[in-house]
C-alpha cells in the first residue's frame, strides 16, 4: 500500500490535471461564474479521486496480478483506469447528486478509461525508455493517442458516427492527453524527492 504522502500526491496531481483540462472540457464559450459554481467544484476533485483510485489500484494489481511482460503491464494500466472510472462516477453521484450512479454512466466512463489508460500504458512502456516519457510534449502525444482511442471506441459503441464521432474523438484526445501528461509528470516530480 502506498504511503499517505504518496496517496496525497496522487490526489493533488490528479486534481491539478483536472484543472488543466477544464478549458478543453468546457469549450471557448464558457462563462467564468457558472464554471466556478459547477465544474470547478465538481470536476477538479473528481479528477483527483480518479487518479487516487487509479494509482492505488495500480500498486495493488502490480503486486498481485500474475505474469510478466508488456501484456501484463498494459492490463494493469487498463484495469486501473477502469477502477478509476468507476470510482470517479460513484464519487460524483454520491457526493454531488446524492444518489447511486446509473449503470450507463459507470459503464461509459470506466470503459473509456480502460481503453485510454491501457493504450497509454502500452505506448509509454513500449516507446519510451523512461517513465513518464520525456519531454512533456512526447508524453502528451501518447496521452492524446490514448484519449482518441478510448473516446473513439466508446463513442462508436454508444452509436456516434461521422462528424459527431470525429468531434468526440478529437475532444477526448485533447482532454485525456492533457490530463495524463499533467498528472504523470507532476506526480513523478512530486514523488521523486520522497523516493530519492
Amino acid at each position: 500500500m502506498p504511503s499517505s504522502s504518496e496517496q496525497s500526491a496522487y490526489f493533488v496531481t490528479g486534481a491539478l490535471a483536472g484543472l488543466a483540462a477544464l478549458p478543453i472540457e468546457l469549450g471557448p464559450s464558457a462563462r467564468l461564474l457558472p464554471v466556478l459554481k459547477s465544474h470547478l467544484a465538481i470536476q477538479v476533485p473528481r479528477a483527483g479521486f480518479r487518479f487516487w483510485v487509479f494509482d492505488l489500484s495500480k500498486s495493488q494489481l502490480s503486486s498481485q496480478l500474475p505474469g510478466t511482460g508488456l501484456l501484463r503491464t498494459t492490463l494493469v494500466g487498463a484495469l486501473s483506469g477502469f477502477s478509476g472510472g468507476l470510482a470517479e462516477v460513484t464519487y460524483q453521484s454520491l457526493v454531488f447528486r446524492r444518489h447511486l450512479p446509473e449503470f450507463a454512466a459507470l459503464a461509459s466512463q470506466s470503459g473509456k478509461l480502460f481503453f485510454c489508460f491501457g493504450t497509454y500504458t502500452f505506448l509509454s512502456t513500449s516507446l519510451s525508455e523512461e517513465l513518464p516519457p520525456r519531454p512533456f510534449w512526447y508524453c502528451w502525444v501518447m496521452g492524446a493517442v490514448a484519449g482518441a482511442v478510448g473516446s473513439g471506441v466508446l463513442a462508436a459503441v454508444e452509436g456516434a458516427r461521422g462528424s459527431v464521432l470525429a468531434k468526440l474523438t478529437g475532444k477526448g484526445a485533447l482532454s485525456i492527453g492533457t490530463v495524463i501528461a499533467v498528472q504523470v509528470t507532476t506526480c513523478a516530480k512530486t514523488l521523486m524527492p520522497a523516493k530519492a
